[in-house]
């Protein structure tokens, strides 16, 4: 009988293992899963055939964008808790903190101000391409006469020539146009350009009418922008009266605490904070309304 009991007391000592083993497994194999699945998150920036080509996607920082964009998180984060707080020491040390914040913002603006860039300068491209290809220009001269127009109203060092450059070398090396195109196209992050690439692939490939493929494309683009700019035309009044709301707050605060000397304690310094979150969280809310994409 107690050898039986100590079967038994043994028995369920090694369940317990066994269920702790599993449990240990499981935990283990769930914090892999969530490990690779960062990895796997991780952007590879694209460097182009060459190596030395573009990604529209990653903006490399300059020293003077990371010192404008810290002058500017830092003075707007300063000015805001100054006038809410009257507290130098704290509002300079919110402004170190958003310096860094502004250096992130001014990065992201310049990037997609580069994109946009580069969508108009393609625009005008695909037009002087289809006029080279109209007159009866083989693909790799119509390029050629494309790369010197937009040289002449861009200037050598816009984007739109060097991805031409990059084109017309990889041609020279025996790289088909086709392969060239896409890559412009995954680097640029842009829908329009992606499809014109793989139309131009099978046009080329099944000789269809080149030069009307590029018209219809290069319309096509065209009416979005043109979409897109009469869009930020309807949206600009309410951008407009966005920034001034979001501005009004803060003259009203600053004109009460010249006009009164309020004293400064706990329970003001969280309706304060609670305050400025609030204004932010709305003035976020207000640009992803009034944000329109094509």
């Amino acid at each position: 009988m107690r050898r039986q009991q100590e079967e038994d007391e043994i028995e369920e000592v090694v369940t317990e293992a066994d269920m702790m083993s599993d449990a240990a497994g499981k935990k283990q194999k769930k914090h892999k899963k969530v490990k690779e699945k960062k990895q796997k998150e991780v952007y590879i920036e694209k460097t182009g055939i060459f190596g030395k080509s573009i990604d529209y996607a990653v903006y490399h920082k300059t020293l003077s964008d990371c010192i404008i964009g810290y002058l500017a998180g830092f003075i707007l984060l300063f000015v805001a808790f100054y006038i809410f707080f009257n507290s130098t020491k704290a509002s300079i040390f919110v402004g170190i903190i958003g310096g860094f914040a502004g250096v992130r913002v001014y990065a992201v603006m310049k990037k997609n101000k580069r994109m946009r860039t580069l969508r108009f300068q393609f625009k005008d491209m695909l037009e002087s391409l289809a006029t080279s290809i109209g007159a009866g220009k083989n693909t790799v001269n119509s390029f050629a006469d494309a790369r010197k127009d937009m040289a002449n109203q861009y200037g050598e060092h816009s984007y739109i020539v060097g991805e031409l450059d990059t084109i017309l070398v990889g041609v020279r090396n025996n790289i088909v146009v086709e392969e060239l195109l896409l890559d412009f196209g995954e680097r640029a992050h842009d829908e329009d350009i992606v499809n014109f690439a793989d139309v131009f692939a099978v046009a080329n490939r099944q000789g269809g009418n080149m030069a009307q493929i590029i018209l219809e494309t290069k319309n096509c683009i065209k009416d979005k922008i043109e979409i897109e700019l009469e869009i930020q035309t309807m949206v600009s009044g309410n951008k407009n009266q966005l920034n001034i709301m979001m501005l009004m707050p803060f003259v009203i605060v600053g004109m009460v605490k010249q006009l009164q000397d309020s004293g400064t304690n706990a329970t003001t310094i969280i309706v304060n904070l609670v305050a400025l979150g609030i204004f932010g969280a709305a003035y976020a809310l207000g640009q992803k309304f009034i944000k329109v994409k094509v």
